[in-house]
């Protein structure tokens, strides 16, 4: 899949112009000198009939261009809180090139809105290309910022639009949100009866709109401006070739196969979205195998290229985070103690440095420091720098997995000891078979990591086994060891007086051989070396015991997270992914790899937007990049 490198992101900072906010940058003002919540209230909620026309939905979902001072969002999230025939569940997805910091934020805000403001600068996120998700009101307001440009970004999101709002700065100075081409990717988002609303009349862009599929009339503007735009989607052409996407109609329960770190997050993602979740695992207790690893590490990755990895692993350990805050695991099973990744040379560490000032990475994020500074942050001399995760953590994966467990209360059964032989489609749901019983549900998530493909086809993908082993070691030598260390292996430091772990093996079932090395020495002996590489004169240390877990992988080494594709056979080769048919109900989540306390927590998101109907997560490229059909779809296009 061809995925796209984005554009780094560059904050705002806030001026003012005759008492009003202003942008530099495009020499404009942010909102009528009349009043940004009373031209809020005019223009863009009563230009979609809102509060109307949500009421009594499940879900509804804003789509806006310009978030700006957040005034727009703001005046949403109020008057869907003051309306008591609220939708359920309000979305608005708001697209920003140029974010302001929180302070300035809050400096903005209306008095009358305060509160709300608050609440938005205290989860505002760090000035990084693509989705953020801040929740509120318990996950029943969902603000997801898309920072980016819009003419990349518009294009790239996955969502069903109820109403849109147009408000970036005039054409005149900022022209690419008001290009015919945007708006016609608007367009493929709108859902039958969509709105828009605008303050904007300059003629092209009514003509865009038109010609993109609305119904366009000017009405009396607000406050200094005679005329502003309202307009209805009904296009009298085809103008995409598939729907966007629909809220989820039916009863809200799953199955879940798996009781790991990859179904517990799914079960946790479908629970806070109000479903009731059986768990199926084949062991007597939950974090098995891999998923009881006892010291693993959260953080990205960072690359030149910004390469899919790269993004996922940004987004999924932003998602972590967000997981781990409402969880609120306690230490030793979650320490924010910071990773520092360390370069293998010289050379790789300054092109480290180089990627992160060509991203824009702000320093929150990640920054680059040489040798001297990177064992001051480590409290032991290291050879070579690296780069610094300050928000990174060590994570101690079976706790978590249960926490996530836990965290679904009583919408969440768990049942030990079935091993699930197969999977039936009768009456509009799934039939999950094994020995001495059965359920069902409308909807399945396959989360049995290598074990998927037995229970459902998922065509070309190759998963295989790769065993990982981690070295326990006595902690006491390592104890001036500050934060976790990354590169060549990891180095985990012990915990209340717990073992240090280092590690971790990637090894390969023996060719010729039905297994694995069983011998523990050699990977000892591997984890050791592995300690002397990243120490470079480390302390002697103890050998106390060894974690051996199987990792799954796919070909590419991406997971697999999303439907699981159905019959292929009469498709051809100028197929794409939203043209291959797909097991109605039927999802899953696996090969997470050596990732998946990064990335397991965004994927079961992915997972439960994608069943919901909400807006994605991810942009288009990311999701297709993940997607299960990607193999046999690659095959396709080969005419194989």
């Amino acid at each position: 899949m061809r995925v796209q490198r984005v554009r780094a992101i560059f904050p705002e900072p806030l001026a003012l112009r005759d008492g009003q906010p202003y942008s530099q940058r495009y020499d404009d003002v942010y909102a009528s000198s009349d009043g940004a919540l009373a031209q809020s209230r005019h223009v863009f909620l009563g230009g979609n009939a809102l509060p109307q026309r949500w009421q009594g939905r499940a879900q509804f979902v804003v789509l806006e261009v310009g978030f700006g001072l957040g005034t727009n969002f703001l005046a949403t999230w109020q008057a869907w809180r003051d309306d008591p025939q609220r939708c359920a569940r309000l979305h608005v997805v708001s697209v920003e090139l140029h974010p302001l910091a929180a302070r300035d934020l809050l400096a903005a805000v209306p008095a009358e809105l305060a509160p709300l403001g608050e609440e938005i600068a205290a989860r505002w996120p760090l000035a990084l290309s693509g989705l953020h998700r801040l929740q509120f009101e318990g996950g029943a307001v969902t603000l997801t910022l898309a920072l980016g440009d819009a003419a990349h970004l518009v294009p790239q999101l996955v969502l069903g639009a109820d109403a849109i709002y147009l408000d970036a700065f005039a054409p005149s100075r900022n022209p690419v949100p008001w290009q015919a081409t945007t708006l016609k990717a608007l367009a493929r988002l709108a859902r039958p009866g969509a709105t828009a609303a605008t303050w904007c009349v300059a003629a092209e862009v009514r003509t865009a709109l038109a010609q993109a599929g609305f119904d366009v009339q000017r009405v009396p503007g607000f406050g200094g401006k005679r005329h502003m735009l309202v307009s209805r989607f009904a296009p009298r052409w085809t103008v995409r070739r598939h729907p966007s996407p629909l809220p989820y109609v039916g009863e809200r329960r799953a199955l879940v196969v798996g009781a790991g770190l990859a179904g517990a997050a799914a079960a946790y993602a479908l629970t806070r979205r109000g479903w009731q979740v059986e768990v199926l695992e084949r062991c007597g207790a939950p974090a098995q195998g891999t998923s009881a690893l006892p010291a693993g590490l959260l953080h990205p990755q960072v690359t030149p290229d910004d390469s899919a990895l790269a993004r996922l692993s940004r987004a999924g350990f932003l998602c972590a985070l967000d997981w781990l805050e409402r969880l609120d695991l306690p230490a030793p099973s979650a320490r924010p103690m910071g990773v520092l990744q360390l370069a293998a040379d010289e050379d790789e560490r300054v092109a480290m440095q180089r990627a992160c000032v060509e991203l824009a990475l702000p320093t929150g994020y990640v920054h680059g420091v040489d040798a001297n500074a990177a064992s001051e942050i480590a409290g032991l001399p290291l050879r070579r720098g690296g780069l610094w995760f300050e928000r990174g953590q060590a994570i101690d994966a079976g706790a978590l997995t249960r926490a996530l467990l836990a965290a679904g209360g009583p919408r969440v059964r768990l049942h030990h000891g079935v091993e699930v032989q197969r999977l039936a489609r009768a009456d509009g749901a799934w039939e999950v078979h094994w020995a001495g019983g059965r359920a069902h549900a409308p909807v399945v998530v396959l989360a049995n990591a290598i074990d998927v493909p037995r229970l459902a086809s998922v065509p070309h993908a190759n998963l295989r086994p790769v065993r990982g082993r981690l070295s326990l070691l006595e902690a006491a030598p390592l104890g001036q060891l500050r934060c976790a260390l990354a590169g060549d292996g990891y180095l985990v430091p012990g915990a209340d007086g717990g073992v240090a772990a280092v590690g971790s093996t990637y090894e390969l079932e023996l060719p010729g051989s039905p297994g694995f090395d069983a011998d523990p020495q050699r990977a000892h002996e591997g984890n050791l070396a592995r300690l002397h590489r990243l120490l470079g004169a480390p302390p002697r240390v103890e050998v106390r015991g060894l974690f051996d877990g199987l990792r799954c992988v796919s070909e590419d080494r991406l997971p697999l997270a999303g439907a699981v594709p159905a019959d292929l056979r009469d498709l051809g080769p100028g197929a794409q992914l939203a043209d291959l048919p797909r097991q109605p109900g039927l999802a899953c989540l696996t090969a997470l790899g050596s990732r998946g306390l990064t990335l397991a927590p965004l994927m079961a998101e992915l997972i439960a937007a994608q069943i919901e109907g909400e807006p994605l997560p991810l942009e288009h490229d990311l999701v297709a990049a993940v997607d299960p059909a990607r193999f046999a779809l690659q095959r396709l296009r080969r005419g194989r």
